[in-house]
C-alpha cells in the first residue's frame, strides 16, 4: 500500500510541475495586430509577437523564446517576458506599416 501512495504522490508532483511549465511557456494575450510579426532592429536585435500570444526577443546576450508580450498603452511600453527573464522597451513610435521605434531603435517587420 505504501508503494502505491508513493507512486500517487510522485505522479501528482510530476503532473503539477508539467502543468506549471506548460502554463508559463504558453505565451499570453496576443499583441495588437499592428505589433504582430517578426521584427529586426537597426542594432541587430530581434523581436517576434504572434497571434497565439507567444512572443520573444534576442537582444545582446539576453534571449526569450515562447514568452508573452504586454503592451501598456498609458506608459507607452512593451514588455516581453518568460519566467523572470524580460525586457521592456519604450514605444517611441508605434507600428506604422512595417516600421516602429522602440527605445530609440528602429525595427522593421520582415
Amino acid at each position: 500500500m505504501k508503494t502505491r501512495q508513493r507512486n500517487l504522490v510522485s505522479g501528482s508532483i510530476a503532473l503539477t510541475i508539467m502543468l506549471t511549465i506548460g502554463l508559463a511557456c504558453g505565451g499570453g494575450n496576443p499583441a495588437p495586430q499592428a505589433f504582430q510579426g517578426n521584427w529586426v532592429g537597426s542594432d541587430g536585435s530581434t523581436i517576434y509577437m504572434h497571434g497565439d500570444g507567444k512572443a520573444g526577443f534576442k537582444l545582446g546576450g539576453k534571449e526569450v523564446t515562447g514568452g508573452g508580450a504586454e503592451i501598456d498603452e498609458s506608459a507607452r511600453t512593451l514588455t516581453i517576458s518568460l519566467m523572470g527573464i524580460s525586457n521592456t522597451w519604450k514605444i517611441d513610435q508605434p507600428p506604422s506599416g512595417n516600421r516602429m521605434v522602440l527605445s530609440g531603435t528602429r525595427y522593421t517587420k520582415n
